[in-house]
């Protein structure tokens, strides 16, 4: 028997004590495996698979959440992926029913795949099964996994709970790394737990998109969800709430929000919106702080303006909300966007399909969405798929379409496919550079012939689209590699437009102002001169997205109507970087001083975040980040964070 072997048999003959780690984990889940199902941990661990049938089954009963999932996966893969982690979101069953990952990496994992199944039961000890069977935040890293086949993976997985407090997924994220930190791994491990909390929220703001929502946060910093009707009955609670506040678990009759907190309507009535603190008082006397939405005039749309898989135009802005950008303000004064948005004027009204290049965030949607409304199309649908976000195996029945019955688990009447709801309009193709090869030369043969013929109908449809293709990867030399037809190239670039990162514009502090003037100056706020100054410095890798979203956070966080330096949560000018252990890489992908400043830009903002949840309490941040206090001060230091 080998080393690990004897180590897990050892463990659960003697008991936990016998353990270097928590007595809980992972003695609970190893015993689990030997004495009830009969697991062997020097045995090749295996990873069942199901088939194609059962995955879209499985994807079908989750497709209302499925649709703000995708944003969330293929988000938190662009903050983990860049230090080698693929993401994966599971069903309750922990079926992968969905997958983000750079396969070609050394550090993939081939059974992370969808159509996986790592429950406890099969896999032995392992982020997603454990973190299902415990319905619990779970972190297996290296040889804390049953299984001896497993000990170079690491992996941290999050449970989501539907409205109704059930368990419906767990998000998760996995890298074969024996070189890994746990520190780094135990950060990355909360950007999971952030990412699973939007997820949550967005589900449970759909859920109850007609009803009020009071967000209040607990004392040990964790967001929690309670949805009011007018009379203030509560009507909806998430697992947090049930938690916190001692509701049922499951369903429950709606009762008096006052049967909870010391009556005071005038708070939620005088308090509601994103930027007016809300206090409510609990019965013993102490306080919950947070904020109270007003509900929305009609029900939640299908899926946010914004979601990874698929988007229509928005609706008019609703009073108070900025209107949508056009053109001219997305050119800003930069010349050479300026130059851009002269060209695509003048080709208009020839319907060329448009390729636009450039840096993750850079505003290549708005781009795309401003086009649309001020083309000719503009009284037509405008139609989005993000080829990133969406499995493989999903992407050719999205965007052509599949007759009713053509493959085991569609729906019955079948769907029209992108293409077609883009039927005079204009169809968005989001990170183009991801579409698999495959589905290239079918996409190639659409836009030369204008005809699509959707799965298992056998019936051809002319369609009249503009074609607008987006992508943050260089082209040619995936063109080169084989991984991207040159003919579709071609075929895209009708119209090819460089949108240059925020660092680099000529008007950047233009842009910056305009930015403030659209988020903060709309409530009434205003940015100090010294946080002014410290958004001029900023590099800003994250382009306009990451703008607006700092811009955003701080008129949040500030306490009055002046936004100082520290509500910016970013560092000064001149802070020192820190440099963790660096994760090792393959020698043709060792790029050192770049992967330090993702893993410092994903630590950073890990321990910002939690320090922010926790009112700044660095004891409850470093239990939550788990790690001494002593090690997190030492963080802060190297990040250059100071208290305030």
């Amino acid at each position: 028997m080998l080393e690990h072997s004897r180590k897990v048999m050892a463990a659960v003959r003697s008991g936990p004590g016998t353990l270097a780690v928590a007595q809980d984990f992972p003695y609970r889940s190893w015993s689990r495996c030997i004495e009830e199902y009969g697991l062997e941990p020097g045995r090749c661990g295996t990873v069942p698979y199901v088939s194609h049938r059962e995955i879209n089954v499985a994807r079908e009963a989750l497709e209302d959440k499925l649709i703000f999932a995708y944003e969330e996966v293929d988000f938190l893969y662009s903050i983990v992926g860049r230090i080698g982690y693929c993401v994966t979101l599971t069903n309750a069953e922990g079926v992968t029913v969905a997958e983000r990952a750079d396969r070609s990496s050394r550090y993939y994992s081939d059974t992370e795949r969808p159509g996986s199944v790592w429950s406890e039961r099969h896999a032995g000890t392992n982020g997603v099964g454990t973190c299902l069977r415990d319905a619990a935040v779970t972190s297996v890293f290296q040889d804390e996994h049953f299984f001896e086949d497993f000990i170079e993976m690491s992996c941290a997985a999050v449970p989501l709970f539907a409205p109704d407090g059930s368990l419906w997924a767990a998000m998760n994220i996995t890298v074969r790394n024996p070189g890994l930190q746990r520190e780094t791994h135990q950060i990355a491990l909360e950007v999971v737990r952030k990412s699973a909390e939007r997820l949550s929220e967005a589900v449970f703001r759909r859920t109850y998109a007609n009803r009020t929502i009071l967000k209040l946060w607990r004392p040990d910093g964790q967001p929690c969800l309670l949805a009011i009707d007018a009379d203030h009955a509560v009507v909806g609670a998430d697992v947090a709430a049930r938690q916190f506040l001692s509701l049922p678990k499951t369903e429950f009759t709606p009762f008096s929000l006052w049967r909870l907190f010391t009556r005071d309507p005038a708070a939620i009535r005088d308090r509601a919106g994103p930027t007016l603190p809300l206090e409510l008082i609990r019965l013993d006397g102490s306080p919950l702080r947070g904020y109270a939405y007003g509900p929305q005039r009609e029900p939640a749309p299908a899926a946010p303006r914004t979601r990874a898989a698929a988007s229509a135009t928005p609706a008019a802005p609703a009073a108070g909300e900025a209107a949508p950008v056009t053109l001219d303000q997305w050119a800003g004064a930069e010349p050479r966007m300026t130059r851009n948005v002269h060209i695509l004027r003048r080709l208009a009204h020839t319907g060329l399909p448009i390729l636009v290049l450039g840096e993750t965030g850079v505003g290549k949607d708005t781009l795309a969405r401003a086009y649309h409304a001020q083309s000719p199309r503009a009284a037509q649908p405008f139609v989005a798929l993000n080829c990133a976000a969406m499995p493989e195996t999903l992407i050719e029945s999205e965007l052509f379409g599949y007759a009713g019955g053509a493959f085991t688990g569609a729906r019955k009447e079948g769907s029209a496919g992108r293409f077609v709801q883009a039927h005079g309009g204009t169809l968005f193709l989001d990170e183009i550079g991801d579409m698999p090869l495959h589905l290239q030369t079918r996409l190639l043969r659409v836009l030369e012939s204008g005809e699509v013929a959707p799965l298992g109908s056998g019936k051809i449809q002319r369609v009249d689209v503009q074609v607008i293709a987006a992508t943050n990867q260089p082209l040619e030399p995936r063109i080169a590699q084989g991984a991207f037809r040159a003919d579709l190239y071609y075929r895209l670039a009708g119209v090819v437009i460089n949108v240059p990162c925020l660092r680099e514009r000529a008007d950047k502090e233009a842009v910056i102002d305009e930015c403030i003037a659209r988020t903060a100056g709309r409530l009434g706020m205003r940015v100090a001169p010294e946080a002014r100054a410290i958004l001029l410095r900023h590099s800003w890798p994250g382009n306009l997205r990451e703008l607006y979203l700092v811009v955003n956070r701080a008129a949040s966080l500030a306490e009055g109507k002046t936004i100082e330096p520290h509500d910016l949560l970013l560092p000064a000018a001149g802070s020192p970087a820190f440099a963790p252990a660096p994760v090792p890489l393959p020698a043709e992908e060792r790029r050192p001083a770049g992967v330090r400043a993702r893993v410092d830009e994903v630590e950073r903002a890990a321990i910002l975040d939690n320090i922010e949840a926790c009112r700044g309490d660095v004891a409850a941040a470093a239990r939550n980040l788990g790690m001494s206090r002593a090690t997190l001060y030492r963080r802060l230091k190297a990040h250059g964070i100071t208290r305030r």
